[in-house]
Order: structure tokens, then C-alpha cells, then sequence
């Protein structure tokens, strides 16, 4: 297990450590993502990402390489074009609530994941709903084929290979798989929790 602190690979801003991502992302053929509070990076908006990296680079104090980054987060989703690879997203409601940028930037956001409920034949996006059962602790986290699991934390991120870790996460990723709404009636939330965002 590797810990890293985010100062140690932002500490120049954070365009090179989404660059990074890029080569880590093409060497996984299967990707599995749950984030609580966020969308998750890969189906970001540019506006929704703009938002998101701003913060990070304000709270982080890190050198202001927003427009460098943005473009790096953005050119990471063309991964997302790859048919040999697949991805399952999972994403809490919350994160659709809570507003990152405006109700302008939620809005084209949450209008982005109905449209890619059923555009893309390799990718699966799941809404886990609010009122679900407790079942497990639920960091964001993300699995690399069989093979590495990420789970960020407020000052860095934990790396973890052990099967024994794996298999935890995979259970975990199972479980809320089985509490998550796909397809029509994910389109239904997800169309509910638009209509609240207004000006």
C-alpha cells in the first residue's frame, strides 16, 4: 500500500498530474469509479471540471494552472471513445444536489449524464440514491482492472494492490452497485434533481 501526498505531485500545479493519468488510464481496460460527492472526472463537464479544479488548486495553494489542467481533464475522456475498454461509474445523489460552479454549470451537467446513460455501449453509470441503507464505509475510490484500487483522501491518495485490499473494494463497489439505479429510472432521478437547480 503507497501513500501520496497531493502537495508532493502538485506541488507545480495540478495539469501534470492529470497529464499523468492519461498513460495509467490506457494501460486499464476495465474501470470501475464511485465518488459520493463529485462526478466523477471522466464525465465531467468543462465547465463542472473548470469548478472542481479551481477549488482544488485554491485549497491545495498550489501554483494557478487552471486552464492547463482543464485541458488535461477534458483530454483524458477521450478514453471514454476506446470499445476494448469498459466503465462503470458510480455516483451518490448528493452529488447531484449540491451545487459546484452554479446551477447553470449543475444544469449542463446532469443534462451531460442523461445523455450518456445510453450513448455509449462501454460505459455504465449508476446513480446510488440518497435514502439507501448504510452498508459499507464509502470514500471515492476507483478500481484498475483487478489490479490497484485509488481512494482519495482530504491530503492525498492511497494506492492499494494486496488482493486481499482488492477484493474489499470490489465487494464494496458490488454492494452499492446493488443500491444504484440504472437506466430509465436513473433518467428519472436524474431528471428530478435538474428540475431543482434554477437561478
Amino acid at each position: 500500500m503507497t501513500y501520496v501526498s497531493w502537495y508532493a505531485r502538485t506541488e507545480t500545479g495540478l495539469a501534470k498530474l492529470q497529464r499523468s493519468l492519461i498513460d495509467i488510464e490506457s494501460g486499464v481496460t476495465h474501470h470501475r469509479a464511485w465518488n459520493p460527492e463529485l462526478i466523477i472526472g471522466l464525465v465531467q463537464t468543462e465547465d463542472y471540471a473548470r469548478a472542481v479544479l479551481a477549488a482544488c488548486i485554491e485549497v491545495l495553494g498550489v501554483p494557478n494552472d487552471l486552464d492547463d489542467v482543464v485541458a488535461a481533464r477534458m483530454q483524458r475522456q477521450h478514453i471514454l471513445d476506446r470499445e476494448t475498454h469498459s466503465f462503470e461509474f458510480l455516483i451518490g445523489e448528493w452529488a447531484l444536489h449540491r451545487i459546484v460552479g452554479s446551477s447553470a454549470v449543475m444544469r449542463a451537467q446532469i443534462t451531460a449524464l442523461i445523455d450518456n446513460l445510453d450513448t455509449r455501449p462501454n460505459m455504465r453509470i449508476g446513480i446510488v440514491p440518497l435514502h439507501t441503507e448504510f452498508r459499507a464505509p464509502t470514500p471515492a475510490f476507483v478500481i484498475h482492472d483487478s489490479a490497484a484500487v485509488e481512494t482519495e483522501t482530504v491530503t492525498g491518495e492511497v494506492i492499494a494492490t494486496r488482493p486481499d485490499d482488492i477484493a474489499v473494494a470490489e465487494r464494496t463497489f458490488a454492494l452499492l452497485q446493488n443500491q444504484a439505479v440504472y437506466g430509465d429510472d436513473a433518467r428519472v432521478l436524474l431528471t428530478q434533481v435538474l428540475a431543482t437547480h434554477t437561478d
